[in-house]
């Protein structure tokens, strides 16, 4: 699906049936502040955008699949309440359950996944990513993943949100700073209710950008503002706001805006008006003319591609009995700016099982100089370690990597020059040497530069 403006701040917004004026988002308002200030950045968010897209398609024509799924990656969160009254200091347990559901919902393994229409199961997938409240925190102190901030700001929800809307994630503002955003995904939790008391916003994530111009800039510097926002009465399916699931999102908005920060947009495409002529550039998301309000199960405003509104995808607006999925390239793009945009901030899940038969192993090249590639005919998820063997029968070098595609590349640090047989140690810890193919030999010569 093609978009005509691409979106920096997405913000999912909700009100109640009695708000006096419904805005949506700020986003063009936002772009156009940043454009001033930064002009070009519009046109590099489209091409990044569109690279992570494509790129996820590129493999697919080479591997056969969009992007490798098997590995689980981990990610540290921390929460950053900023509170003003006891309400808004969200209790850790509303935190715990939070997080709960963003696990279920990125694994699907959430209950009302059997809400999925038999028309959107098969492209219905699980981005396979775990999210943890930190233990340690970025001085190595131990933590609950939860930092408390008391402020004396009423609302971070103004009118003027393209200079103000950001000011939760500053000290010197009322907010607090985040902690190291390449090694932790901040979230921040506070009042984003209008200064009327109106129910107004209920969250904002940025998407990665990699705008190298936004480095040397004090109000909009990438690393220190990465990051959620989320408003305090939808934390947590438990949360005492209790509000009525059938029009609010609720817990779900985290997911909604987490599916922002990996770079995910609107399934209809932003548009304000005749959605069914813009996109999002995902395939597996069918047109829609506009955001989904409510579960409108059966609407199909766009009759182009003959599919209903997949008012289920958490990246709409439909409320928490309706949004149960992500559709399989959703899931590739997340993972992809995950590997490539957020590069770090995911830590492969560190899995043991029985390696694979070892004749579907290679080893190239021979000779190798500075790096050793391991190919096998399967994805899976686990370190591998080489053991070197010399002449005398002496095993001297020891080397690890982590597979979770068809290829890994061994640096050969510290290896020295010599003949080898080359082991894979398995999972009951015995090695298996592997046979040199180009030469039916067990032999592989090292000769570093």
């Amino acid at each position: 699906m093609r978009i005509l403006a691409l979106i920096l701040l997405s913000l999912f917004v909700f009100v109640g049936s009695n708000a006096q004026e419904f805005e949506p988002c700020k986003t063009v308002e936002y772009i156009n502040a940043l454009e001033e200030q930064y002009p070009g950045i519009k046109k590099h968010i489209d091409e990044v955008y569109k690279h992570s897209v494509q790129a996820t398609q590129q493999h697919e024509l080479i591997h056969g699949k969009r992007f490798p799924i098997d590995t689980t990656y981990v990610i540290q969160v921390v929460f950053h309440v900023v509170w003003r009254t006891p309400e808004e200091n969200v209790a850790a347990i509303h935190i715990q359950e939070q997080l709960d559901v963003l696990n279920a919902t990125f694994s699907r393994t959430n209950a009302d996944t059997i809400k999925t229409r038999e028309i959107f199961k098969p492209i219905a997938g699980s981005a396979r990513i775990r999210f943890e409240l930190a233990t340690v925190d970025p001085l190595g102190n131990a933590t609950d993943g939860i930092t408390r901030t008391q402020t004396s700001v009423v609302t971070f929800n103004t009118n003027n949100r393209a200079t103000t809307y950001d000011f939760v994630k500053e000290t010197a503002r009322g907010g607090i700073d985040s902690w190291n955003t390449k090694k932790y995904l901040n979230v921040w939790v506070c009042n984003l209710d209008y200064t009327t008391g109106q129910l107004g916003l209920f969250g904002y994530a940025f998407p990665p950008t990699g705008a190298t111009f936004w480095q040397n800039t004090t109000s909009f510097t990438s690393d220190k503002k990465q990051g959620v926002v989320l408003h305090y009465e939808i934390v947590g399916p438990n949360n005492p706001a209790d509000l009525d699931p059938t029009i609010y999102t609720n817990e779900k908005t985290a997911v909604h805006e987490f599916g922002h920060f990996f770079g995910l947009r609107h399934v209809w495409g932003d548009a304000r008006f005749n959605g069914c002529n813009v996109d999002d550039f995902i395939d597996d998301t069918p047109n829609a003319v506009a955001a989904t309000t409510g579960c409108p199960i059966g609407a199909n405003t766009c009759n182009t591609d003959n599919l209903p509104d997949q008012v289920e995808n958490y990246m709409d607006y439909g409320s928490d009995v309706c949004a149960n999925m992500f559709t399989k390239q959703q899931v590739a793009v997340m993972r992809y700016n995950l590997v490539n945009l957020r590069e770090g901030l995911g830590q492969p899940e560190v899995l043991y099982r029985p390696m694979p038969n070892i004749g579907d192993f290679k080893l190239f090249p021979n000779p190798a100089t500075t790096t050793l590639k391991f190919f096998s005919e399967d994805i899976f998820d686990q370190y591998v370690s080489l053991t070197f063997r010399n002449v005398l029968g002496q095993d001297v070098h020891t080397i690890k990597a982590y597979k979770n595609d068809y290829i890994v590349e061994f640096e050969l640090v510290g290896v020295a020059n010599g003949l080898y047989v080359i082991g894979v140690e398995t999972n009951d810890g015995a090695v298996e040497y592997i046979l040199n193919q180009s030469s039916n030999s067990p032999y592989f010569l090292i000769l570093r530069e």
